[in-house]
């Protein structure tokens, strides 16, 4: 009686073979506010059209690359319309003539796909990111510690890229002494030790050398084990100028984003296959993996090839890279081991 209610869930599951976005896809675009006066009876749909349009560039600007912004950032709302699949007002108000909307807009994973692909663009899959940003400015060859730091109080100001959430670190007295003892040759040592003890997979570690109204800016990122570093110039008169900072650090941010985008680029045209042999030890066990998978946006469609007593095999479809895969396996609580090329996939104790 066992392996028969066992097999009828599986079958379930089988038959599921979808487009599987979850809650958590970047195709949800939240928290969007429209603001206007009241001034014809259609002002509802109105500031909904603007909300709708709002929430696509919202979701252009944050899984395309700015080069391939521009011709989409004019789509006829029409189309726009044909792209999402629901939406949900969040708050309404009508004070005076004075209206405000706040909505989450859902849009159609699949329509967005083929509507890219059409056009030859590829998008980034941008999951909310956790990202330890380490700011070491050094003025006038001294170093600015952590109160000092004036790029350091200004990072988290204003929220300019919202897929990632920027995580500043902590004062310590070690980490000061240890940028103090190589303050010469920051750019050609391993500084990991600064971002380690924070146990998040993602950093970037910025130097910054003012000197002679010029900021010269060397990166190290770390971004799911992909390391690259660059340098970028800045000339500037006045580096207590607080706008001047803000337009750096939005300059700043902007590459980190930009280089994210490039490591989790999906390309709509060529999808990948991959068998995962998972270990399932009852009925809930592999209903929790199903569920597991089905919120990873990477994953287009699943179907389960093979199962017996203490063990399953699992073939997806996916779209982008592999590492963006894996990555995205372990975020959503899977333990992933890779033998001989065979996948072997668990749930993370």
């Amino acid at each position: 009686m066992k392996k028969i209610i066992f097999f009828t869930l599986i079958i379930i599951f089988f038959g599921k073979t979808q487009n599987v976005f979850g809650n958590t896809s970047v195709f949800i675009v939240d928290n969007i506010v429209i603001e206007g006066k009241i001034n014809d009876q259609k002002y509802r749909e109105k500031y909904l059209k603007i909300g709708f349009r709002s929430s696509f560039e919202k979701l252009i600007n944050g899984i395309i690359r700015k080069k391939d912004q521009k011709d989409l950032l004019s789509t006829d709302f029409k189309t726009i319309e044909t792209l999402i699949s629901s939406y949900k007002i969040l708050n309404e108000e009508n004070v005076g003539n004075k209206y405000e909307l706040k909505i989450t807009v859902k849009f159609n994973e699949s329509r967005v796909r083929k509507y890219l692909q059409a056009r030859n663009i590829s998008y980034s899959e941008m999951a909310k990111l956790d990202m330890i940003v380490y700011p070491i400015l050094v003025q006038n060859s001294e170093l600015q510690i952590f109160r000092e730091n004036i790029f350091l109080q200004e990072w988290n100001k204003n929220k300019y890229f919202e897929n990632v959430n920027f995580i500043l670190p902590v004062e310590n007295l070690d980490d000061i002494n240890f940028i103090k003892q190589n303050l010469y040759n920051l750019e050609e040592i391993d500084l990991s030790t600064l971002v380690n003890n924070y146990e998040i997979r993602n950093s970037a570690i910025l130097i910054l050398r003012y000197d002679k109204n010029k900021l010269n800016v060397f990166f190290k990122t770390n971004l799911g084990g992909v390391k690259k570093s660059k340098k970028v110039d800045f000339e500037l008169e006045n580096i207590n100028n607080e706008k001047v900072r803000q337009d750096i650090v939005r300059n700043l941010k902007f590459y980190i984003n930009e280089l994210w985008k490039e490591e989790n680029l999906v390309d709509i045209s060529a999808p990948t296959y991959l068998s995962l042999k998972t270990r399932i030890d009852d009925i809930n066990s592999l209903k929790e993996i199903i569920e597991k998978l089905k919120s990873i946006s990477l994953i287009d469609s699943y179907s389960v090839e093979e199962l017996n007593n203490n063990s399953s095999i699992i073939k997806i479809k996916f779209f982008g890279k592999i590492n963006s895969l894996q990555n995205s396996l372990i975020e959503n609580g899977f333990e992933v081991k890779i033998l001989d090329n065979e996948w072997n996939l668990n749930l993370a104790s």
